[in-house]
């Protein structure tokens, strides 16, 4: 008999107390992180709204090469000439009067963020 208990002594493992333990340091880990991940989130969206405006920007820049005063929509930013690629998840807008190479304006706003961001005539965002 004495035998059988000392052979139980050697048995290896973690206790369902350790084990706990452990669950409940991994559940406040991820709990802090969470946060985090959200804020995350929101600086790729507005970076990639930032984008979409300097790409913008950039194909019209293109497209002005040949004539400043001529208007630049987003439709002629898409050509393949000028080679702007619109990201589905933000919305672009071109005001009215706003088209030419002196008086830019465009707006960016990803459709998952709260934060509307606008590029002028001299390529800056703001």
């Amino acid at each position: 008999m004495l035998w059988k208990l000392d052979r139980k002594k050697n048995v290896t493992g973690f206790s369902f107390l350790e084990l706990l333990i452990i669950f409940v340091i991994i559940g406040i880990l991820a709990a802090i992180a969470t946060p985090q991940l959200e804020h995350y989130k929101q600086l790729r969206y507005d970076r990639e709204s930032k984008e979409n405006l300097e790409k913008l920007y950039q194909a019209c820049d293109k497209f002005w090469a040949d004539d400043i005063n001529t208007q630049c929509s987003i439709d002629i930013a898409k050509e393949s000439a000028n080679g702007y690629i619109q990201s589905s998840d933000v919305v672009m807008l071109i005001p009215p009067g706003k088209e030419t190479k002196t008086d830019f304006q465009a707006t960016a706003k990803h459709s998952s963020s709260n934060k509307t961001y606008t590029i002028d005539e001299k390529g800056n965002i703001r």
